[in-house]
């Protein structure tokens, strides 16, 4: 974890964005795992005239999940210009991903649904909802719902589809350790941080994609509930994809005024205002912090 060239951490896991489906249903609807934009957009056509959803727009995620998809589609939102910050959430790459979705809320092709609300286990459960974009850290508690059900077994993870870059996914979060200023004993604790953050298969065992080198086992409950896919191998290829020039401003965390917007889409609002939202809030954040921005 670094600013600049100055470490200030060390990594624990990633957030990959990747695709989750059920492929028995995909098989029994005739539908076809979305590889890039237009057989995203297709395939959540076919599955919502057969009464399901192969994605959902979920905007209490929107802040670290529509960055991900921009940095996917080829975007850098922060970069520094002759010693200022420069911001730009809405260019070509936050376009193509605001038409994408604008485009399935306003066919009816997915619903809009706060991924951490009971109805979006609710339609996890009952079967309406095959597909679902979200962060590869959601593998490790994403289907506990289905267990004991018909559907145990059947979901798979595929990587991110296309938005444009080619082969790219986009960081949904993700962890680290650092050391805060004023501890007694630095080394020692950067030396317990390096250990704890290298101990993959545990932390593999609670669902994470360890950012340390090497293979940890994949958790029996993670192979039981994908029916005995590889999936830490399907995530380790996502987190190799990850977008490689998209860095983290100060203030970042401001950007959650983007769920608010977001939340919007149904009374009105488009998913192109949202960008526009984070755009505003990070140059006021930067600016209430004193840093300078580029104009």
């Amino acid at each position: 974890m670094t600013v600049g060239e100055t470490v200030v951490g060390l990594p624990q896991d990633t957030g990959p964005l990747v695709y989750y489906y059920n492929e028995a249903e995909f098989e029994r609807l005739g539908l076809t795992v979305p590889t890039d934009v237009a057989s995203l957009t297709v395939t959540a056509e076919a599955a919502a005239a057969q009464g399901h959803y192969a994605a959902a727009f979920t905007p209490d995620e929107a802040w670290n999940w529509l960055a991900a998809q921009s940095a996917a589609a080829g975007d850098t939102w922060f970069s520094a210009v002759d010693g200022e910050w420069k911001v730009e959430t809405d260019g070509p790459g936050s376009q193509v991903v605001a038409t994408l979705w604008q485009g399935l809320i306003d066919s009816g092709s997915v619903p809009v649904e706060e991924r951490w609300a009971d109805a979006f286990t609710q339609m996890l459960t009952d079967g309406r909802l095959i597909g679902h974009v979200g962060a590869a850290w959601e593998a490790g508690f994403l289907l506990d719902p289905l267990d004991g059900t018909p559907a145990e077994g059947q979901w798979r993870v595929a990587q991110l589809p296309d938005l444009g870059a080619g082969p790219v996914t986009g960081p949904d979060g993700g962890s680290g350790v650092a050391v805060m200023e004023g501890c007694e004993r630095p080394a020692e604790a950067v030396e317990f941080a390096a250990w704890f953050n290298t101990q993959i298969d545990d932390l593999a065992s609670q669902g994470l994609v360890v950012a340390a080198t090497g293979t940890p086992a994949t958790p029996e409950k993670m192979t039981r509930q994908f029916g005995g896919q590889d999936v830490l191998g399907e995530l380790a290829t996502a987190n190799a994809n990850l977008a490689p020039d998209f860095p983290y401003a100060p203030g970042f965390g401001s950007l959650i005024a983007m769920n608010e917007q977001a939340a919007k889409v149904t009374s009105g609002a488009t998913v192109a205002s949202v960008f526009d939202v984070a755009q505003t809030t990070a140059v006021t954040s930067l600016t209430n912090l004193g840093l300078p921005v580029s104009e």
